[in-house]
C-alpha cells in the first residue's frame, strides 16, 4: 500500500513549455519531504506532453496528470480539482512558470505544526536569468513603493502571521479541510480568486502565515508593456475584491489617489496658482519618496541597476491606479489577459 504523502503539490497549467522546468525543480526536492505532484490541465504541445509522460514513467507514484480544461473559471476549477484529488492533508499550489528552492517543501510545511494555521504563503523571487525589464519589474514590486504587495516578495524576517492580502497565489498552501470548508476557489471570480479564498479562510478563523524561507522563483513579465498590464490588472482586481465584500485596505487605494491628484493638478494648475504650488509640493514629496524606495532597494541588493526602479515606480502607480479607476467606472471588464496569463 502506497504511503500517504506529506504534501500534495497542485500545478494548474495551460501546458506551456516552461512547465518542464517547474516539474524538474520539484523532482529535485522529492526526497526532502514525501510528496505527490498533480498537474492539472490539457497539454496541447506534443513536446511538453511527452516531457511530462517521460517523467511520469521515470518517477512512478510521484506524478498524476489530469487532462482537463474548463470553459468558465478554468484557473479555479483546476485548483479545486487538484485539491479534491490530493491525498495529503496539506495542499500546495504553484504556478507552472516557477522554480522552487531546494528547501521549499520543508519550509512550506513547517508552519502547519501549529493546528491554528490553515494556510501558508511564501515569497516569489525574481530569477537571475531574466531581461533587464523583468529584473526591474520584480525589483519594483519588491520595493517599499509597492506597499502591501512588497510583503509577498520579501524573503527577509521571521515566520509571521499576516493578513489575507499578503498571500501570493503562485506560492501558497492550505490545509485541505480548511480549503474545502470555504468551498474552494470561486470559479466565478478570476483573477483574484486566491485572495478572495484567503479572505474567506481567515474570516472563518484560519490563521495565515507568511514563511520567508519557503522561496520560489517566479518569472516576471519580460517586457515593459506586459508588466504595465499586469499591474493594471492588480489594481482592477483590488476593486473587484472590494465589490465582492472583501475587506478594503486604504493603502491599496493610494495609487488611485495619486492618479486623481495628478489629474486634478494638471487641470486646476492652469487656473489657480495655489493649486499649482500645492501640486508642485506634492510632486516633490512623491519624487523624494520614489527616490528613497529605489535607494532602499539598492541597499538590500547592492545592485546599482536596481536604482533604475526610480523611473518605473511612477508608471507602476499610475497603471495600478488606472486599473482601479477603470474598474470603478466600468465594472466587470474581462481582465484575464492582464494578470497571471499562465492560467
Amino acid at each position: 500500500m502506497t504511503a500517504v504523502p506529506q504534501l500534495s503539490v497542485v500545478i494548474p497549467t495551460l501546458g506551456r513549455s516552461i512547465l518542464v522546468q517547474t516539474l524538474d525543480s520539484l523532482i529535485d526536492i522529492r526526497n526532502v519531504v514525501s510528496m505527490e505532484i498533480l498537474v492539472v490541465g490539457t497539454i496541447a504541445d506534443p513536446v511538453v506532453a511527452q516531457a511530462l509522460a517521460n517523467r511520469i514513467q521515470t518517477y512512478p507514484g510521484l506524478f498524476r496528470h489530469f487532462d482537463v480544461s474548463f470553459p468558465r473559471g478554468d484557473s479555479s476549477e483546476k485548483k479545486n480539482l487538484g485539491a479534491r484529488e490530493a491525498r495529503a492533508d496539506i495542499v500546495a499550489f504553484v504556478d507552472d512558470d516557477v522554480k522552487v528552492d531546494p528547501e521549499w517543501s520543508r519550509y512550506i510545511l513547517e508552519p502547519f505544526c501549529d493546528p491554528s494555521v490553515g494556510l501558508v504563503s511564501g515569497p516569489s523571487l525574481t530569477p537571475a536569468d531574466v531581461t533587464l525589464v523583468a529584473r526591474l519589474a520584480g525589483s519594483a514590486l519588491s520595493s517599499w513603493a509597492a506597499g502591501y504587495v512588497a510583503e509577498r516578495y520579501s524573503h527577509a524576517g521571521e515566520t509571521r502571521r499576516v493578513k489575507w492580502s499578503r498571500l501570493i497565489g503562485c506560492n501558497m498552501a492550505y490545509r485541505k479541510a480548511a480549503l474545502m470548508a470555504i468551498g474552494g476557489f470561486d470559479p466565478g471570480f478570476w483573477p483574484g480568486e486566491e485572495m478572495k479564498a484567503a479572505f474567506l479562510a481567515t474570516q472563518a478563523g484560519q490563521v495565515l502565515v507568511f514563511q520567508p524561507l519557503a522561496r520560489l522563483y517566479h518569472y516576471p513579465r519580460q517586457s515593459f508593456a506586459l508588466f504595465m498590464r499586469q499591474v493594471y490588472g492588480y489594481g482592477a482586481t483590488r476593486i473587484r475584491l472590494m465589490r465582492a465584500g472583501v475587506e478594503p485596505e486604504l493603502t491599496a487605494l493610494m495609487p488611485l489617489v495619486i492618479l486623481l491628484g495628478l489629474a486634478g493638478w494638471l487641470a486646476g494648475g492652469w487656473f489657480s496658482w495655489v493649486v499649482m504650488r500645492v501640486g508642485l509640493m506634492g510632486a516633490m514629496l512623491y519624487v523624494l519618496g520614489a527616490a528613497l524606495a529605489a535607494i532602499l532597494r539598492w541597499r538590500d541588493t547592492r545592485a546599482g541597476v536596481d536604482l533604475l526602479i526610480f523611473f518605473l515606480i511612477p508608471l507602476m502607480h499610475i497603471s495600478y491606479g488606472l486599473g482601479e479607476l477603470v474598474e470603478l467606472v466600468r465594472p466587470g471588464k474581462d481582465l484575464g489577459h492582464a494578470t497571471h496569463g499562465s492560467k
